[in-house]
């Protein structure tokens, strides 16, 4: 009986066999190239592949942490700055001007603190974004 039915289906196809295969192939090969996306190795974590979307994600977060890491070298730089100035400032009038001390360090802790809220921010935004995962 399945001879038989394989022998009814070679009669209706007849010589079309190989456009329906032709036919086949394409739908495959047209399903391939439009449902597969193109991924490569992640920059922060190289064994997991990402598309190009998560790519572009996981390159904004490292430029968002190089900006908060300049951010706090320059926070630092200016630290140093201010206990240079006022060490030369000592040296060189040989007089303590704590009212100018205190004006200048809270002007620092002041940059600082704007610096650390604007950090904070990129932080919490950086950290409901999921990466390497």
């Amino acid at each position: 009986m399945t001879n038989y039915k394989i022998h009814n289906l070679k009669l209706i196809l007849g010589d079309k066999i190989f456009l329906i295969l032709g036919i086949l192939a394409a739908c495959t090969l047209l399903f391939y190239a439009f449902g597969c996306q193109p991924k490569t190795p992640s920059i922060i974590n190289p064994d997991r592949k990402v598309t190009v979307g998560e790519l572009q994600i996981e390159i904004d977060s490292l430029m968002t942490l190089s900006e908060l890491r300049f951010a706090d070298l320059r926070k630092q730089q200016e630290i140093k700055q201010f206990v240079f100035n006022q060490a030369i400032a000592i040296g060189q009038t040989g007089e303590v001007n704590p009212i100018g001390i205190l004006t200048s360090l809270l002007a620092v802790l002041g940059i600082g603190a704007t610096a650390d809220d604007i950090r904070l921010r990129k932080q919490r935004k950086l950290t409901t974004t999921k990466i390497g995962e």
